[in-house]
């Protein structure tokens, strides 16, 4: 039997963020203190960190858990690229960028161009 561990505590840590980010979207007008605000902010922060360690250590066992894993980078940075432009374009469009959505689609490219270029190297 497979050891399902660290794919449910990935779920249950993915889940914590989109549940920490639907909170602070509110998008059920939802009454917010700063107090709350803060907690939330707090919670978010603590479950992307986790779930980056748990992401960070994540060790293949064989090729096609390796190829599995950079099909899963390969999606997940199209779909965040294509939410992040979509965003942009929106915003434009509406006259009211906010300058972080360019922000982090420029730290996406940029970082994608750089490891493809130092693992070709190495």
């Amino acid at each position: 039997m497979k050891n399902n561990l660290p794919n449910l505590s990935e779920w249950l840590l993915g889940t914590a963020i989109v549940a920490a980010l639907l909170l602070l979207i509110n998008p059920f007008n939802i009454l917010m203190t700063s107090a709350l605000t803060l907690t939330v902010i707090m919670i978010l922060a603590v479950t992307v960190i986790a779930f980056a360690v748990f992401v960070w250590r994540e060790q293949p066992r064989d090729e096609r858990e390796a190829l599995y894993g950079l099909k899963a980078g390969h999606v997940s940075y199209f779909i965040g690229g294509a939410v992040l432009a979509l965003a942009i374009i929106i915003q434009s469009i509406q006259h009211d960028l906010d300058q972080w959505l360019a922000v982090a689609l420029g730290a996406m490219v940029i970082t994608k161009l750089i490891v493809s270029a130092w693992s070709r190297h190495k």
